[in-house]
């Protein structure tokens, strides 16, 4: 795919958060790993945190259990922040373990912790199967309600060479506990170590987007071991824009932390070389910068909104899984107590996009979102659909031949299925991340070239290459084509829920 460049300046309006570089959401939160604080000088706790503080580091993650009391004082005392403490679990065939001490510390911590971080490793099992992940989803629950007591949360964290070394895995894991504090670490170096070369870090980023908690990163000189996956920011010549852009892409606006495990120079030295060359990387990608479509309120969208409703989260109704429930607070919006109201729609109009959605729908429900109002890529429940058509979701859905005297079975056409069923059961977030090409015109207003979806990834996984429109798919807003259009959400094929809505203008 060609590289995006983002076009021009987006008109700024109340509903919309668009913002400059400065007060950009993306990146604001850097913290430094105790992996790369640690060294001959930098021994103790106090010693480490207040290293990380007078570096300009947003914060510290610490590896393992021992010194938490001192930790706790030296972060209280210097005023600064723990994103997460790494601790270790077991599964095995006769049981699960984890680390000992772990409640004792997420209750000495409470809230100055952000996250647990659990690796889970074998000694019963070189490779996962159904038996151990039955067992870690033990674990996983176990760890992820004496986190949720005092309102931690856990990503899961792949290390290369444990028993869970790969991110999908992870996800996989996180969403098959049902816990809302679950989630998975993004961690550079063990993904570079574990995946083949020419994995694709971009698709990897997108299938865990629902469930990414924490990214870790440094500087690297892929393939190798570690003195070649772990280095400063400044050495190696890995690339960490392409990062940095999906990171964007997907609306990630949470902290990012440096490794440092391995690292000979004192910490003194190559910490603030890190810390410049982060600057320099956040700017270098500050003009690809998204707009974010506010699910907060319904401001961004057009008269009349019906019965949507702003919420902050949804869950399946427990007296009707067909239904969906609003939690309180902001963040998510929902089509109403029934699934039938109007279509949501913004008040600002696209051209070439690349968008990021995530949505819900409950058992059997159905809605679809329309690049432009007028090209839809259908949203429904079709889990475990083993032959997808164009009506399931990810389809491309069919034009439609109103003229009469044309048989029913003969009205619908150019519906593209998916290539594969990405489909996560009801009840669960998903994703899709589309980059779509309107129509072209000439200067009398006459169309040269169809509108086309570049690609359609749903879930991480690619479902559409390449696909070019001949006109509007069926129940469009509108009937013409033109070089722009608002995107339309469907309110009243059934119940769903929207939220983490990015849109970025492409040239």
């Amino acid at each position: 795919m060609k590289k995006i460049i983002f076009m021009g300046v987006v008109s700024v309006c109340l509903f919309y958060v668009v913002q400059s570089f400065a007060e950009s959401p993306f990146f604001k939160e850097f913290f430094v790993m105790d992996t790369a604080t640690r060294d001959a000088e930098h021994t103790t706790p106090l010693a480490q945190v207040k290293l990380a503080k007078e570096l300009g580091f947003s914060g510290i993650s610490w590896t393992g259990l021992e010194h938490i009391s001192e930790l706790k004082e030296a972060l209280q005392s210097e005023g600064v922040k723990l994103y997460a403490v790494y601790v270790w679990g077991n599964v095995e065939k006769e049981g699960v373990q984890l680390q000992p001490g772990v409640e004792n510390a997420v209750e000495l911590l409470g809230g100055d912790l952000g996250y647990i971080w659990l690796t889970i490793n074998s000694k019963s099992w070189s490779s996962p199967d159904e038996e151990s992940n039955a067992k870690a989803l033990e674990l996983v629950k176990l760890l992820a309600d004496i986190a949720g007591k005092f309102g931690v949360k856990v990503a899961l964290y792949p290390h290369a060479g444990s028993w869970l070394e790969k991110v999908d895995h992870a996800y996989q894991l996180a969403q098959d506990s049902g816990k809302d504090n679950v989630g998975v670490s993004f961690n550079l170096c063990h993904w570079l170590k574990v995946e083949s070369p020419d994995a694709n870090l971009d698709l990897a980023l997108r299938k865990v987007a629902t469930k990414l908690f924490v990214v870790t990163l440094n500087g690297a000189e892929p393939p190798g071991d570690w003195d070649k996956l772990i280095q400063p920011l400044d050495k190696g010549s890995y690339d960490l824009k392409p990062l940095l852009k999906t990171l964007k892409s997907i609306g990630f606006t949470g902290a990012i932390g440096l490794q440092g495990y391995g690292i000979q120079e004192p910490a003194k030295e190559h910490l603030p070389r890190s810390i410049s060359v982060w600057k320099e990387l956040v700017k270098s990608v500050a003009d690809f910068e998204p707009v974010r479509i506010s699910t907060d309120s319904l401001d961004g969208f057009r008269e009349h909104v019906g019965d949507w409703y702003p919420a902050g989260g949804a869950i399946p109704n427990p007296a009707d899984e067909k239904l969906l429930i609003g939690l309180p607070g902001v963040g998510v919006l929902i089509n109403g107590k029934d699934g039938k109201t109007t279509h949501l729609i913004t008040k600002e109009e696209f051209g070439d996009i690349e968008l990021h959605v995530e949505f819900m729908v409950p058992k059997g429900s159905n809605s679809g979102v329309y690049i432009q109002g007028r090209y839809e890529i259908q949203v429904l429940d079709s889990w475990g659909v083993k032959e997808p058509k164009h009506s399931d979701c990810g389809g491309i859905y069919q034009r439609w031949r109103e003229e009469p005297g044309i048989p029913d079975n003969e009205r619908g056409f150019e519906g593209r299925p998916p290539r594969v069923n990405a489909s996560r059961p009801p009840g669960v977030w998903q994703s899709f991340d589309i980059v779509f090409r309107a129509p072209r015109f000439d200067q009398d207003g006459n169309k040269i070239e169809n509108a086309k979806f570049i690609r359609v990834v749903h879930n991480g996984v690619v479902i559409h290459e390449n696909e070019e429109l001949s006109g509007p798919t069926r129940a469009s807003l509108f009937n013409n084509e033109a070089p722009l259009g608002p995107i339309m959400f469907q309110g009243d094929h059934g119940p769903v829920a929207y939220r983490n809505i990015w849109v970025r203008q492409i040239k």
